[in-house]
């Protein structure tokens, strides 16, 4: 890797060859990940928010045929602030390239949450390109108990990992009793097993039939649930299908999820948005000792954090919107009315502590670079339409920084996030691009009177010219600060070529300024 050595190789041996080796022990965990959030399915019930799914949703419908996967970005984000846990991502359109979509729509969900992902698909193809790109443990709905299901989608959990949501039907279809239904969950674990595809693995779904035309069918799906969680079957189910084609679904799906709930169902596909559904959750939680104090309940019933959201576009605040990395969301809340009257202060109380918020989840390691990214230019996005509620572009400036990535070297990418999130900010940036002479560094010193300078630098080949730019800035004037970074660069290394400052990463880069200009 960037800045290894054998020297360094050779230490890491010797600080950790006497540490004994400790195998590996099994343990029986559902879980389900994204690349930085586990959810483990156990005694407490986990929501799977159902709103990424175009069934019955127009607007959905239109934007995944147009490509637009920023009405997807934002449903997720609404699901994730309103309690779920996992997200199912269904892109399934008879007129559409279901795989293309589905993987549009992974890689946009998974820069604005950090929730797992439930990948949700009848066709093997579309799972096993899902799981491909996927950061983490999916959870992959589904399979059943056909055998030409089995065959096709126990080798690509197998490949690629996930949990499987199991569905208790098979070429018969969906089996009137809960026991044949229940023999359909082992039937599948068995089938499972020659894959080595763990029983813990396998979330089964016996399936919520409608009410509406068959009143015996809820009765049937609880006891289903209550066996198969006798027998140590973590549970699921897709609630609101109960009360298709009746009014006021609400009231029924509540009712059922409650009946669920307490004949030992795991977790449940709802809406999280549904004010009834999460009083059901949040009150089941209370009165089976998962609540300690009272205190998601006295929360929920005092200030009302978790009522039902609404759902129209411009719910995003801005700083969310920042926080996220939705560029869209930041811009139409950055154009609002109440931000007018004071930009300074929406760029102060809104944009800023939302970049503070996410670089301390960078640093910290619960959050990574495209996230950064995408946060610092949906920062920008609202800096953009505040600028024009400003007396002059200068007015919001906090301080100047000359950024150049040094003479020999072509790589630009951490002076270029250097730079956006130093815009962000709202410092002023001189970028003199890649490959910069020492000369023409010194140059924009003298020109703008700046002395606040950025160096970066990939390659260890390129350091001396580093050095050899500090050295020059230094002779000229030693009030001139340069902070330096770049994979190759150390702090021991940053001082011995004497730069006055070692930045280990932008967010870095931006302190280190907003110090120096006080």
């Amino acid at each position: 890797c960037c800045g290894t050595t054998p020297d360094y190789i050779r230490e890491t041996i010797s600080k950790t060859k006497d540490i004994p080796f400790s195998d590996i022990a099994e343990k029986d965990f559902t879980v389900v990940s994204s690349y930085t959030h586990a959810v483990f399915v156990n005694d407490s019930p986990v929501v799977i928010g159902e709103r990424i799914n175009p069934t019955g949703k127009p607007r959905l419908k239109e934007a995944l045929r147009n490509k637009d996967t920023a009405l997807l970005a934002r449903e997720a984000v609404k699901q994730a602030e309103a309690g779920a846990h996992i997200l199912d991502v269904n892109t399934g359109l008879p007129d559409i390239d279901e795989k293309d979509a589905m993987l549009r729509a992974i890689k946009e969900i998974q820069t604005v949450t950090d929730l797992p992902l439930q990948i949700d698909s009848s066709d093997p193809q579309v799972l096993e390109a899902a799981l491909r790109i996927y950061n983490g443990k999916a959870l992959v709905n589904s399979v059943n108990g056909k055998k030409e299901v089995m065959d096709a989608v126990f080798p690509i959990v197998k490949k690629y990992g996930g949990t499987l949501i199991a569905l208790t039907l098979d070429e018969n279809g969906i089996p009137e009793s809960a026991e044949k239904r229940a023999a359909i969950a082992e039937r599948i674990e068995r089938g499972a097993a020659e894959y080595r595809i763990k029983k813990k693995d396998i979330i089964v779904d016996p399936l919520a039939m409608t009410v509406s035309s068959d009143q015996k069918s809820p009765g049937v799906t609880l006891e289903s649930v209550k066996i198969l969680h006798n027998r140590g079957f973590k549970t699921s189910l897709g609630v609101s299908n109960i009360s298709f084609g009746l009014p006021r679904r609400d009231i029924v799906n509540s009712a059922f999820f409650l009946a669920a709930l307490e004949s030992g169902l795991s977790a449940a596909i709802i809406n999280p948005f549904d004010a009834r559904m999460n009083e059901a959750l949040i009150s089941f939680r209370l009165l089976h000792g998962m609540d300690e104090g009272c205190a998601k309940y006295i929360e929920f019933a005092s200030d009302h954090a978790v009522e039902t959201p609404k759902t129209t576009e411009d719910e995003i605040s801005l700083r969310s919107a920042v926080l996220r990395g939705l560029k869209t969301e930041a811009v139409k809340a950055a154009g609002s009315e109440k931000y007018r009257s004071d930009p300074l202060g929406a760029i102060n109380s809104e944009i800023i502590p939302a970049l503070n918020e996410i670089g301390g989840k960078f640093e910290a390691g619960t959050a990574f670079l495209p996230q950064l990214l995408m946060s610092a230019e949906a920062a920008q996005e609202g800096i953009g339409v505040l600028k024009q509620y400003i007396g002059s572009d200068n007015s919001a400036g906090r301080g100047d920084m000359i950024l150049a990535t040094v003479k020999g070297d072509i790589h630009d990418i951490g002076k270029n996030i250097v730079k956006v999130l130093l815009e962000s900010y709202g410092f002023r940036v001189f970028d003199l691009g890649k490959d910069v002479d020492p000369e023409k560094v010194l140059e924009c010193v003298r020109e703008t009177s700046c002395r606040l300078v950025g160096l970066s630098a990939l390659m260890t080949t390129t350091v001396p010219a580093m050095e050899e730019t500090v050295a020059l800035l230094h002779s000229f004037d030693p009030s001139v600060k340069v902070c330096v970074g770049g994979a190759v660069l150390t702090e021991e290394y940053a001082a011995a070529i004497g730069a006055d400052k070692y930045c280990p990463d932008a967010m870095d880069t931006v302190k280190y300024a907003e110090k120096y200009y006080g």
